[in-house]
Formats: C-alpha cells, structure tokens, sequence
C-alpha cells in the first residue's frame, strides 16, 4: 500500500474543507490559524497537487479538493465507528429506550419491573416515539420499531413473528363468537394503518362481506384507545396479535372467529451496530426476545 499522508493533515484538511476556512479550521481545532496553514502544505506537498484555490479573501476546495474530500470525511466516519465498537460502553447503568407508543404503554411498562429485578443495576429510561428519529438527537441506547426491519445505516433485528386478529370482550360478544352476522353489526373501532386496513380487506374477503358493512365507531393510528375501548366492550378491532396476548390469555380478550392475517409487519430491535455490543443491550434483548417468545398462544 503506498505511503498515506500524515493523519493529522487529513484531519486539518477535512475541518478546513467542511468550513471552506483555514480560519474556522484554527477555531475547531484549538491551534493556530498558521498552523492549519502549514498542514494543508504538508498535504499538498504530500499528494503532489493543490486542494484549495487561496486568494486575499477566500480560501475554497478546487477541482481536486473536492473529488478528495467526501473520501476523508468517510474515512473519518468509519474510525469513528470503529471506536464507538471497542470503547467503554457509555453510561452502563442507564438504559434508554425508544419504542411506539403501543408497545410502551400495553408491553414495555406492565412487564419492565421483571426485567429490573433481574438487573437492579440498570436504571431504564423509555422515550415513546412512533418515528424513529437521529440516535444523536435523541440520545437513547435502542429502539423497538413495528415495520419490516428496513433502517437504513442501522441494525435491526427481528424479534417475533406476528399476525392480525379480530378481538373483542367477552362483554360485548354475549354468545354471539361465531354468529358473523351479530359480529359484523358490532360496533368497529379501526387502526388506520396500512397492515391493519391490509386484514380488514382480506376479512372481508374470506368471509364475503362487503366492507361497507361494517360500521366504523373510532378510527384512529394509536391502537392503544382501541384496544382499551375493546376491553370496556365498545366493539371489536383488528389489533397485532403481540400487544393484546395478556388479556387473551387472562381472558379479558377474545380471538372472534379465530381469525388471523399473518403480515410481513412486526417488531424489530433498531440500533446502530456497535450498541448490541454493549452488555446492557444484550441482557434487554434477551428478556425481550424470551418475554415474546415464552407461553405462546
């Protein structure tokens, strides 16, 4: 491989470039504004061309400079990857965790407590968030994200298969589980949701009902009130399988008709790569994968 030139050049030239000033490159850097000068020499020198047309007034990247620098702030990109791999594991005793609403409210909250007493070291954080935002902004360890898995510039890793199902309270059914015609009048409190408008057509189209029959009472994209308004027998919704399992096993809820929408859509742990290096990121997502997994239905 041929000779590089001297790390310290490149990072002066990177700072230099991304500010189009020697002066502004002095500033970040804590030196002074001749000795980016002499780095930049150094540089050129090194790779035999100029990197900056200079006049009295303004210093910018020529032709070269900027074929030259979107390598450098690369390079630069991946070091820094590559240190946040091997280095001490930020505020290990903290973890922050960002996760849709849904899943914050019906599955994180009810059940952290058994995670905590596995790891009273850790101290958790959740941050509700149905967008999955900069991990720099805000600042958080991981997130749990409903979707196909496809983060760019993140990990994902799928944590359960899921499906659609059509659920309601005992209240509200009143003997009439498999009676289609006493079901589809029931009032209907619907996700907007691209997956769950998904099985609401292929529901009406295995049972041959037109979807005009059946009577919207609440829509919304937050399944949260759906399902409560379920639980209080408001009417019946369609709802992933996952957020409702409690209170279909504590009988709170049940599977009308036993229908199921198997969807491509499910829950996802979501982070740069090098944060499921860290311990506490293991330990959380074992409990979460065994807390899915664990007495299925």
């Amino acid at each position: 491989m041929k000779n590089l030139p001297p790390l310290k050049s490149l990072q002066v030239f990177l700072y230099a470039a991304q500010n189009n000033s020697f002066k502004a490159a002095a500033e970040k850097l804590f030196v002074t504004q001749a000795a980016v000068s002499q780095q930049i020499r150094l540089l050129e020198e090194n790779l035999k061309c100029q990197l900056f047309d200079r006049d009295s007034k303004q210093t910018r990247l020529n032709a070269k400079g900027k074929l030259l620098i979107p390598y450098i702030e690369q390079a630069f990109e991946q070091i820094a990857h590559g240190i946040n791999a091997v280095a001490f594991e930020p505020s290990a005793n903290e973890l922050r965790i960002t996760a849709i609403h849904s899943v914050t409210s019906l599955l994180l909250i009810p059940q952290i407590n058994n995670f905590q007493m596995d790891n009273p070291e850790l101290s958790i954080q959740f941050s509700p968030n149905n967008k999955l935002e900069s991990f720099k902004e805000l600042d958080v360890d991981i997130a749990i994200r409903r979707g196909l898995g496809d983060y760019p510039g993140l990990e994902s890793r799928k944590l359960i298969d899921d499906s659609i199902i059509l659920v309601a309270s005992p209240l509200i059914l009143q003997g009439c589980l498999q009676d289609m015609q006493s079901i589809i009048n029931l009032p209907l409190l619907e996700d907007t949701s691209s997956d769950i408008q998904e099985a609401i057509d292929d529901f009406c189209s295995t049972y041959k009902i037109k979807r005009s029959e059946l009577t919207s009472k609440l829509k919304t994209t937050d399944s949260v009130p759906l399902i409560q308004n379920a639980l209080a027998g408001q009417g019946i919704t369609f709802v992933s399988k996952i957020l409702v399992a409690e209170h279909l096993r504590s009988g709170n809820l049940v599977n009308v008709l036993d229908y199921a929408f198997e969807t491509p859509n499910t829950l996802y742990l979501v982070a740069p790569e090098h944060h499921f290096h860290w311990g506490k990121i293991q330990k959380f997502e074992k409990w979460l994968t065994n807390l899915l997994k664990s007495d299925p239905l």
